[in-house]
This record gives C-alpha cells, structure tokens and sequence, in this order.
C-alpha cells in the first residue's frame, strides 16, 4: 500500500476503513477494498492484490487518531472547562478534561490550540464517549479556514510519523554499518580475515 495515493487529493495518507454493504463485501473477495483520505476524506477503492484484510470491530473510526498534546477549551449552555488534547484527526478528538466534565451527548463549541502563533481551531463537536477524565468527541461544524488549518496540522502530524519511522528504519540500517565500521561480527570473529 506504499504506493496508494488519494485520487482527490494526490496525497499518500490513506488508510484502510471498513466495508460498507454488499456491494463492497463482495468486492473483497476479488481485492478491491475502501480507503479514506486522512486530510481530504475522499472515500474511494482499490485494488490490492493477494492482500487480505482482518475485519477488526472495535474501532471502526474511517480516519486515523494521531497522538498529539495541545491545549483546547470547551462550553456548552452550563458548562465551561479546559483540557489537553490526546490525540486528533479530521473528524474529532480525545482530550482529558483539566476543570469539568462533559456527559455523553453533550454538544460543545471547542477551541482548538493547536500551534501557538496560530488562530485556534473552533469547531462544533458532540461528545461520543467518556472515560474517567477521557472525552472523546466528534467533530460535527466547522469554518473552511479552521478546517484548513487542521487539515494542514494533521497533514503535519502524519509527516512527522512517516519521518520518525524513517528515521527510526535508517538508525537500525545505520548501527548495522556502523557494526560493520568497527569490525565485530554476531559470532564474534573478524570479518577481515589476515594471512601471513
């Protein structure tokens, strides 16, 4: 799936979602599955040969949640309060609520902080779960210009992800040639072998 890209959007951060009907359980068989754009939310399928997916039935979310840690403030009629986003995509968030607590159901006007030097994110989202200070929300409203700004900072998050892993792949391809550097082999003799 390395090479799957949005046809929407031109961009690689698609991720697998589950099949909805007939039509698409039926198209599984001959691999073509549903994929959702992370930033643009174009839904579309594609073909992936000899790839068979696990139906996985507790998260059945369409967009991926990126861990993440910025400020945010919630209200609703009576209710006003802080928190610390825990993790974020385009379509809600989970943040630990610092002063109150929302209940299940509640509609909330959120401001996302998500940069400093940047204009917080407001967005209407209604709250779908909630775990001792854990509230999970999903977004419902919001302006183009906020949406673009948190398009932009997911798109951001998902970079930074791909680039840790690459990272994290070359520091292991790394220590291997720098294993090599110093002449150590796994059992213990000399790769270089001196005649005399």
């Amino acid at each position: 799936m390395a090479d799957l890209r949005c046809p929407n959007c031109s961009k690689e951060y698609v991720a697998r979602v589950a099949r909805v009907g007939f039509i698409e359980g039926l198209l599984g068989l001959f691999y073509v599955y549903p994929f959702k754009c992370q930033l643009c939310g174009c839904r579309f399928s594609a073909v992936q040969w000899g790839v068979r997916y696990l139906r996985v039935e507790e998260d059945r979310r369409e967009y991926e949640r990126l861990p993440t840690g910025f400020p945010l403030a919630f209200s609703a009629e009576a209710l006003r309060g802080d928190g610390m986003a825990c993790d974020v995509s385009m379509s809600g968030c989970t943040f630990r609520a610092e002063t109150c607590q929302p209940k299940v159901g509640d509609v909330l006007g959120v401001r996302l902080q998500i940069a400093k030097d940047v204009e917080p994110v407001a967005v209407e989202a209604v709250v779908r779960n909630v775990r001792q200070d854990h509230v999970g929300v999903e977004f419902l409203r919001f302006q183009q210009a906020g949406k673009d700004r948190l398009q932009q900072f997911v798109r951001f998050l998902l970079a930074r992800r791909a680039a840790q892993a690459q990272r994290a792949e070359n520091h292991v391809a790394g220590a291997d040639i720098q294993h090599d550097h110093w002449g150590e082999r796994a059992d213990g003799k000399s790769p270089v072998s001196v005649k005399s």
